[in-house]
């Protein structure tokens, strides 16, 4: 009876070990991935438009305008050719945030044989294991300088056959200028004298402020000039000090753009930038309702614009 009895046990318990060893030998359902490789310009990430800043090197150089990127679905992909092409779509410079941005003239640059240009596209050409690539220009930054408008190109996908391209990071537009030796952003530490507003007489800051070429000697702050004590006030837009260098003595002497006068201090010596700090050191003035406006700042370098 007993044997009888453990027969019928063995019964389920190999029944379960044969199930099991069946199910271990089944194949996994195949994968119908609908995955593609994704084309894209990660630097649109960042906003529609991108300010790219040369530096001032003689001659003719090639400049990395835009990086894409090719975010493979698999190894295979991978090592296939891709071509891509890539529309000239100004109209992305044009965004309302950044102000008027006219066309790079065509007269300046040339297309770089990496990606050929037809006068609409740009052709991309990723070989077999590359997953970025830049678009290219051949350009003498220095030809920037004598422009008197701000320039840039928009770029956009429009073709990535056999890969899917970003709804995202598609198109971008780039300001592109160039930037001479003092170039960049600056610590504005000031000191302002108001003749008849005692709120915005004394110190402010410090403050971040960009350094902008405009020639191969000249600065322009971006922004306006702040007034002192935490009034959050500043000076009204186009009250932007022009700076001039010296580069044989270093003396800089501030004017403006808006015909406003803008001037040297005359009761401030030395009026300098300091190659050994990196800081100007200058003291201006304009002429308004009541009298003179004086700023007295000291601009220390930062980092790179």
């Amino acid at each position: 009876m007993r044997n009888v009895l453990q027969q019928l046990l063995l019964i389920p318990v190999l029944s379960f070990l044969l199930i099991s060893c069946e199910k271990e030998e089944e194949p996994f359902p195949p994968v119908n991935s609908e995955e593609k490789t994704i084309i894209q310009l990660p630097e649109a990430e960042d906003g529609p438009l991108k300010t790219l800043a040369l530096d001032l090197p003689p001659g003719v150089a090639t400049i990395d305008l835009v990086e894409i990127r090719r975010d493979a679905a698999n190894a295979a992909e991978l090592n296939k050719t891709l071509i891509v092409k890539i529309k000239n779509q100004n109209a992305l410079i044009s965004e309302p945030s950044s102000g008027e941005i006219n066309e790079l003239p065509r007269n300046v640059y040339t297309s770089h044989a990496d990606n050929p240009f037809d006068g609409q596209y740009w052709t991309v050409t990723f070989k077999p294991g590359e997953f970025v690539r830049f678009l290219k220009i051949n350009l003498d930054p220095s030809v920037l300088v004598s422009l008197s408008m701000r320039v840039g190109l928009g770029f956009q996908i429009a073709e990535a056959p056999g890969a899917r391209i970003s709804a995202s990071k598609n198109q971008i537009g780039v300001e592109i200028s160039s930037k001479n030796q003092w170039d960049g952003i600056y610590r504005l530490d000031a000191y302002t004298e108001h003749p008849t507003n005692p709120v915005l007489t004394g110190v402010s800051g410090p403050w971040e402020m960009p350094l902008i070429t405009i020639g191969s000697n000249k600065l322009i702050w971006e922004f306006t000039h702040p007034w002192a004590n935490g009034s959050n006030s500043t000076t009204p837009a186009g009250y932007n000090p022009v700076f001039t260098i010296d580069p044989a003595t270093n003396s800089v002497a501030v004017t403006d753009v808006s015909g406003l006068g803008f001037e040297n201090d005359p009761s401030y010596p030395n009026p300098r930038y300091d190659p050994a700090t990196k800081k100007f050191y200058v003291k201006w003035r304009y002429n308004a309702a009541g009298g003179f406006r004086m700023f007295t700042d000291t601009l220390t370098y930062l980092r790179p614009r």
